[in-house]
């Protein structure tokens, strides 16, 4: 036990003491900051453009209604030189005696020739009372992907639709406000009748509670477990290349060498996770948030984090200990990178539907446990503790069993050079 306690503090002093650790360290909250800085100048500076439309107007009295909205949303995008938003310019278009399809096909040229960004036709019918189909307002555009002018045209001209029907209607347009006032939905927890009889209050839902801790959670697990477990790999191939190998292995056992580095690399990870998790912790007390952290999410966040480092990084370590350099390798990794991602597909599954039974499967899948069990426990309600004891049964049984595959096959292909085995030559060495 002691030889795998040298092994293991070598290899995490090796890890830790490296710039490459530090700066991995701060290159997280770094690149949060500066994403997060980016977004808001993007959302700010981004759209500051001129977006002329044309307007075919059948019904021969909206488009005033567009023309002075257009003229109230400039006014808040603010001057030239300060906007902080899009202006929006409406031009009339009169048909006359010309086919309409005359006159989309010129507009069409001069929104290729960039002299407009698109064109609008408002139908007549628009207006009429008496109509129960739905009627379409036809937006046209070289560049539909951008759908800040044609939502901004619609929300107006829904609004003055809607007022002028009621107009037609003989009802006032002051009783239409008030019958169609809008009633937001707010989401809530539960009450419970405290010990003194009384009926709690029901506080409303956070969403950094409810969508951002739990993905937070499991974006953490992920970084931390990429940012030291495929280091096993690396490290065992360039101790085969250089032949160190041959030389510990005459002092230690290659079980002792490999669970030491197991060990090392778990460390790591779990001191990566410190960090991350005491600059979260800090940040929730600042923020005056003291009731979000939760310090048992914290002790199964740990579980999973220990449970995920033995499992893929016994992987990494026998997919270094069968290759010979690092081009032999990637082959053998592609596999694995794949179920470390595949979690992430399922994790909006899980945040919108943690109690179906997609998620319920998903979560109990060893591999993809860690990331997904973690996603329902940081929500409310957590799952039941049956499901998360299953689930650290299985991930567990089945780290022990990579731990042990891992073993036979360091065991073999630490001394082996040359032609990468084979599946089936893999499967010989785990079962000799």
């Amino acid at each position: 036990m002691s030889r795998i306690l040298v092994v293991a503090t070598t290899e995490f002093l090796t890890l830790v003491r490296t710039k490459a650790f530090i700066i991995g360290i701060l290159m997280l909250p770094l690149m949060i900051g500066l994403s997060t800085v980016f977004q808001i100048f993007a959302a700010k500076h981004a759209d500051v453009d001129d977006h002329a439309f044309a307007v075919i107007d059948h019904t021969g009295v909206l488009f005033p209604v567009l023309q002075q909205a257009a003229g109230e949303h400039n006014r808040k995008s603010g001057p030239d030189g300060a906007r902080t938003g899009p202006y929006f310019l409406p031009t009339a278009v009169d048909p006359g005696a010309r086919a309409i399809d005359d006159v989309k096909v010129e507009l069409s040229q001069q929104v290729r020739d960039k002299h407009l960004f698109g064109f609008i036709e408002i139908p007549a019918s628009v207006l009429d009372v008496t109509r129960t189909d739905a009627d379409h307002i036809e937006y046209y555009t070289e560049t539909p992907s951008y759908d800040a002018l044609p939502d901004w045209i619609e929300a107006t001209l829904q609004k003055e639709i809607t007022g002028r029907r009621f107009a037609t209607a003989s009802i006032d347009r002051r009783l239409v406000s008030q019958l169609t006032r809008p009633a937001s939905v707010t989401v809530l927890g539960l009450v419970a009748r405290r010990a003194d009889g009384k009926v709690s209050e029901a506080k409303e839902a956070n969403p950094i509670q409810t969508f951002v801790m739990p993905f937070a959670m499991m974006y953490l697990l992920f970084i931390a477990l990429m940012s030291s477990a495929p280091q096993l790999l690396t490290a065992v191939i360039e101790e085969k290349m250089s032949r160190i190998s041959e030389v510990l292995i005459s002092s230690i056992t290659p079980t002792q060498l490999m669970l030491g580095k197991l060990l090392g690399v778990a460390a790591v990870a779990a001191l990566l996770a410190l960090v991350y998790l005491g600059g979260g912790v800090y940040a929730l007390l600042s923020a005056g948030q003291a009731d979000m952290i939760q310090p048992a999410l914290l002790a199964w966040f740990v579980v999973y984090l220990l449970c995920a480092v033995l499992m893929f990084g016994s992987v990494f370590i026998a997919i270094g200990a069968a290759c010979s350099d690092l081009k032999d390798s990637q082959s053998m990794m592609q596999p694995i990178m794949l179920l470390l991602v595949l979690p992430m597909f399922f994790a909006i599954i899980v945040l919108r539907q943690p109690n179906s039974t997609i998620s319920v499967v998903a979560s109990l899948w060893p591999t993809a446990s860690p990331f997904l069990m973690l996603i329902r426990l940081a929500m409310t309600p957590p799952p039941p503790m049956w499901q998360v004891a299953l689930s650290v049964l299985l991930t567990m049984g089945t780290m022990a069993v990579l731990v042990w595959a891992a073993g036979r096959i360091f065991r073999v292909g630490l001394l082996m050079q040359g032609k990468p085995p084979t599946l089936p030559e893999l499967l010989r060495w785990i079962r000799a």
